[in-house]
């Protein structure tokens, strides 16, 4: 199992995929800190915004800004805020990034069939399904903490403590998110497994999210049904809500909710995998 590892991280570290996606969180932390502004990817699901982007005087302010140091200015105006708080927020941008890692780490092995070769020698399907469950949970692990840590030294460095929280918050904030963020992680690892090929997998689970958001809120709107359960508990929604100092209870479920994805995933991936006909 470590040999399949060790193979693996030669293999993706030799390639230029991860360091893309390093340097794209790098090229997103330094936008998102000189403007003052978390980015995110999908419906906006700030649930505690710092800076009323209902007040349509402060929209037209923005909209009318010309330069980078303007926006800088009137996002200042609005006063001093934990920037690094609402970033932590929109971790589910990270999903994206997750998709990139579970590709590169197990469905190319699919799509180039050297899966086959691989459990031909001694290596047993559960070593194999263990082996690639860990690596990818280690670097998306990594990713989140290069994440959120990357995002707070630099927005430190240029915006200042006014607009930080601390290191220990931040740490806090990670390990709150991390069940939910493993649960989805589950979901895509055995969506791999399932669908093994690589188009097939970028095809259904790239869009995944913002479908999972269009439909659920197409339902509520169309039966006129109470949100809350919607906005507590889609993936993109609770992260947000989570750094948005919830109630204990609140974080219990969040928690259980990633736990129960983790193990219902891992058993769909695990038993469809072992039944699979290998070709």
């Amino acid at each position: 199992m470590l040999n399949i590892i060790k193979s693996d991280l030669y293999r993706i570290f030799k390639g230029k995929s991860i360091y893309i996606i390093f340097l794209i969180i790098i090229l997103s932390f330094i936008i998102e800190a000189i403007g003052i502004s978390p980015g995110h990817i999908g419906i906006s699901t700030n649930t505690n915004p710092s800076v009323d982007l209902n007040n349509p005087e402060f929209v037209e302010k923005l909209s009318k800004a010309k330069t980078l140091k303007e926006v800088r200015e009137i996002m200042k105006s609005g006063g001093e805020f934990e920037l690094d708080r609402e970033v932590i927020g929109t971790n589910a941008n990270l999903y994206y990034f997750f998709i990139v890692i579970v590709v590169i780490v197990l469905c190319t092995d699919f799509s180039n069939k050297s899966i086959k070769n691989t459990l031909s020698s001694a290596i047993t399907r559960k070593k194999y399904y263990l082996s690639k469950s860990i690596l990818i949970f280690g670097l998306c692990t990594i990713l989140l903490f290069f994440n959120n840590y990357g995002f707070y030294f630099i927005n430190l460095l240029i915006n200042g403590k006014g607009f930080s929280s601390s290191l220990l918050e931040v740490t806090k904030l990670t390990l709150l998110q991390l069940p939910l963020i493993y649960g989805i992680i589950s979901l895509l690892i055995s969506m791999a497994f399932l669908l093994k090929k690589t188009s097939t997998f970028n095809t259904i689970m790239i869009p995944f999210i913002i479908l999972v958001q269009l439909i659920g809120m197409g339902i509520i709107s169309l039966f006129r049904l109470s949100a809350a359960w919607f906005y507590n508990f889609e993936f993109q929604f609770a992260l947000s809500k989570i750094v948005s100092h919830p109630e204990g209870n609140y974080l219990l479920k969040i928690s259980l909710l990633g736990i129960f994805y983790m193990l219902l995933f891992h058993i769909i991936g695990y038993f469809s995998f072992k039944k699979t006909e290998i070709k």
